[in-house]
C-alpha cells in the first residue's frame, strides 16, 4: 500500500485497527504425523516478552549478568499460548481438562511436550514467530530528501 499523503484520521484509524485482536494474523497448520490442524496466531510483543522473561535464567559470571533463554521450554510455551484451535475446534486447546488429566500435566506446555515431537514444536514456534512479524521486513519507501527543514 503506497500512500504519498495520508490524513491524520486515516493514520489513527489504521493504528487503532492494528491494535484490534482481529488484525493479528492467524494460520492453520497441519501436523501430518497426527493428521490434525492447529490454528496458530501471532502474539504481541508483551506476550512474547513475558514468556522470554519466564524462561530466561540469569547467572552472575565474573560480576556480569548472563541471560540464557531456555529455548525448548520457551518454544513449548509459545506454541501453547498461540494455539487458538486444534482440529478446527476453538474449545480444544492444549490446556483442555481431558488432556491435562490424561497426561497428568500441570499445564498446557507439558501437554505440548508429551504430544508433539521436538521438531514439530520448533516448526509451530517458527510459525508463531512468523505470524508475530519476526521474519517480515518492513517495506522501504524511497529515500526522502529535504523532507525536514535544515537546522541552522
Amino acid at each position: 500500500m503506497t500512500n504519498k499523503s495520508v490524513n491524520e484520521k486515516s493514520v489513527l484509524d489504521r493504528l487503532f485497527a492494528a491494535s484490534e485482536e482481529a488484525s493479528i494474523p492467524k494460520r492453520k497448520v497441519t501436523i501430518d504425523r497426527i493428521d490434525l490442524s492447529f490454528l496458530m496466531s501471532g502474539l504481541r510483543e508483551g506476550e512474547i516478552e513475558k514468556l522470554e522473561k519466564r524462561f530466561t535464567n540469569v547467572k552472575r559470571v565474573r560480576g556480569e549478568e548472563k541471560h540464557d533463554l531456555d529455548t525448548k521450554r520457551f518454544n513449548r510455551a509459545l506454541v501453547a499460548a498461540a494455539t487458538k484451535a486444534i482440529g478446527g475446534d476453538e474449545k480444544m486447546k492444549w490446556d483442555h481438562p481431558d488432556m491435562l488429566s490424561t497426561f497428568k500435566a500441570s499445564g498446557a506446555e507439558q501437554v505440548v511436550k508429551r504430544v508433539l515431537l521436538a521438531g514439530e514444536i520448533n516448526q509451530l514456534a517458527d510459525v508463531v514467530l512468523d505470524l508475530s512479524g519476526y521474519y517480515d521486513s518492513a517495506t522501504e519507501d524511497e529515500d526522502v530528501k529535504n523532507s525536514y527543514p535544515d537546522e541552522e
